[in-house]
């Protein structure tokens, strides 16, 4: 027997567990009235019939909770006919103790409730009109209370209709807030997922406008890589220019890495298959470093990274991340002359990369914008790259942490799970 379900309804059944857990809340109480009524207050009822209706809400309710076990949704009739019976079964309770004059008779407000919160209001008004035309009915006909203590009936009376107060306020709250709490959860994942789309949509475009842009400079960077090669070549005739023959293959390697990353682009773009492969952090992280310094041999940069048998994975879209991090930090850096710190830190399940700069820091209210919309820099960037490293570690379960003080330097850290061998 699975009872987690009934704690825990399957999402298709939120409401119909909700009933059921109304019901029986309700026939708790009712049990509980008709024995202190018949043996504490000594009030004449009908015992039989009321302990049959009872009996038969109770097996509905069973039946009910059984239905919970399929995964097939009730829908809006289904919801219904379970609400019709509840009024059914108390409308039958209330004729056989009183009618009209039970304390009890406002019971029908919490079905209501219900009804208005889960059912299209067509349906919603049925019940109502059902339970209207029944008290309606019961103000002329139904069984009446026979009290054996005449002189306290009127305080009977008046206890019952506070019981009465209190369990419907209780099942009206309880529903209708648990109810809205769902709604506001859903409007909340709702929202997420439309800013999850706009920002998928935006990296598309990114993307596209990428390859657009690689497309245009990829003959104008072989121009310039066979102007690079002659230059060469004729300063290695003249003794001359050989002080230039230093300038010319500097050219010469940053050319090689922009025409890496075309081609690295065209591999992504041709559906070539990433590597995930696990590699170890620290020897990852020295040699990305070695490779970044040819990429800026004007910036110092300092390392600061332990032996480590750590490994991670999604290495290739890391090294996307930590580029432009490096990249922002040695254009900030050379505004103050200072060295760029990398500083690795492996703890228990993840590993702690934060690229450190001691530039002119970042304003607050800029830094809340960084990564989630475009914004351009003061050194003349266009904000694009912070988005895509965003963007790039929500795809391998990372997480980009931006920090600064303004006039003492920005603080970037990346946390990165790691492979579990």
């Amino acid at each position: 027997m699975q009872f987690p379900l009934i704690l825990k309804p399957l999402p298709q059944h939120e409401a119909l567990g909700r009933l059921v857990w109304m019901r029986t809340i309700a026939l708790f109480f009712e049990a509980l009235g008709v024995a202190v009524a018949a043996w504490r207050l000594e009030v004449s009822l009908p015992l039989a019939p009321v302990l049959a209706v009872m009996a038969l809400l109770g097996a509905f309710n069973l039946g009910t909770w059984r239905r919970m076990q399929r995964p097939e949704p009730v829908g809006d009739g289904g919801l219904f006919f379970q609400l019709f019976i509840d009024i059914a079964a108390l409308s039958a309770m209330l004729y056989l103790t009183g009618g009209a004059t039970n304390p009890f008779v406002s019971l029908y407000l919490p079905a209501l409730a219900v009804a208005a919160a889960i059912l299209p209001w067509r349906l919603a008004l049925v019940l109502a009109m059902c339970s209207l035309a029944a008290y309606s009915l019961m103000m002329s006909r139904y069984v009446p209370l026979h009290v054996t203590d005449h002189d306290m009936a009127m305080n009977y009376h008046l206890v019952g209709m506070w019981i009465n107060f209190a369990l419907s306020a209780g099942l009206i709250t309880w529903f209708v807030g648990r109810r809205s709490r769902m709604l506001r959860e859903k409007d909340a994942q709702l929202a997420l997922a439309r800013e999850r789309h706009l920002k998928n949509e935006q990296m598309i475009a990114l993307g596209t406008q990428a390859a657009s842009t690689a497309h245009e400079i990829g003959t104008p960077l072989s121009t310039i890589a066979l102007i690079a090669g002659d230059l060469k070549h004729d300063f290695a005739q003249h003794a001359a220019l050989a002080a230039y023959r230093d300038d010319i293959a500097t050219i010469e390697m940053q050319i090689a890495l922009c025409k890496a990353s075309l081609e690295r682009m065209g591999d992504a773009a041709g559906g070539a298959v990433r590597t995930q492969d696990s590699v170890g952090v620290a020897g990852w992280l020295a040699q990305f470093v070695e490779k970044w310094r040819v990429r800026c041999p004007g910036t110092r940069l300092k390392l600061y990274a332990g032996a480590s048998e750590a490994r991670i994975r999604h290495a290739r879209d890391l090294g996307q991340i930590l580029l432009i991090l490096l990249d922002n930090a040695a254009h900030a850096a050379s505004a103050t002359n200072t060295p760029v710190g990398v500083h690795l830190d492996v703890q228990s399940d993840c590993a702690v990369i934060r690229v450190e700069d001691k530039g002119p820091g970042i304003a607050p209210e800029l830094l809340n914008r960084l990564g989630s919309e475009q914004v351009e820099s003061a050194c003349g960037g266009l904000g694009i790259g912070l988005m895509l490293a965003f963007a790039s570690a929500r795809q391998i379960g990372a997480r980009i942490t931006l920090s600064s003080v303004p006039g003492a330097g920005t603080m970037a850290t990346v946390t990165l799970p790691l492979h579990e061998t």
